[in-house]
């Protein structure tokens, strides 16, 4: 199979509460995390978000180092797949992980992903 990614996905171990408005109201969801890149991060949740919705990201997660970290992000919906009584939630970034913006995600992903 042949990829257009252009940054390699993680997994990692972690949760996430994404934000969003609705009807002009902001929402608040809960879910898992189940990989992430520098441009992008995929989401388990028991509620859907539709595509195109913008959301921020609040994420909480175990570090290379064993601690836990947290790192909130602005991105955008891109894909939402139902998987029996779950959503896989395809999330893109409005800017790519930086060690000024997200320093502990960027710490993480600098510290599992290989060299190029």
């Amino acid at each position: 199979m042949i990829t257009k990614r252009k940054h390699k996905r993680i997994i990692i171990a972690g949760s996430a509460t994404l934000d969003f408005k609705k009807r002009g109201e902001i929402q608040s969801i809960q879910t898992l995390i189940a990989n992430i890149s520098l441009r992008g991060i995929g989401l388990y949740s028991y509620s859907s978000i539709k595509a195109e919705t913008s959301v921020s990201i609040s994420t909480n997660f175990i570090s290379f180092d064993g601690g836990l970290k947290t790192d909130s992000i602005e991105g955008r919906v891109v894909s939402n797949t139902k998987i029996g009584q779950t959503h896989f939630l395809g999330v893109q970034f409005h800017e790519e992980i930086n060690a000024l913006n997200q320093p502990s995600l960027f710490k993480h992903l600098q510290n599992i992903l290989p060299a190029d």
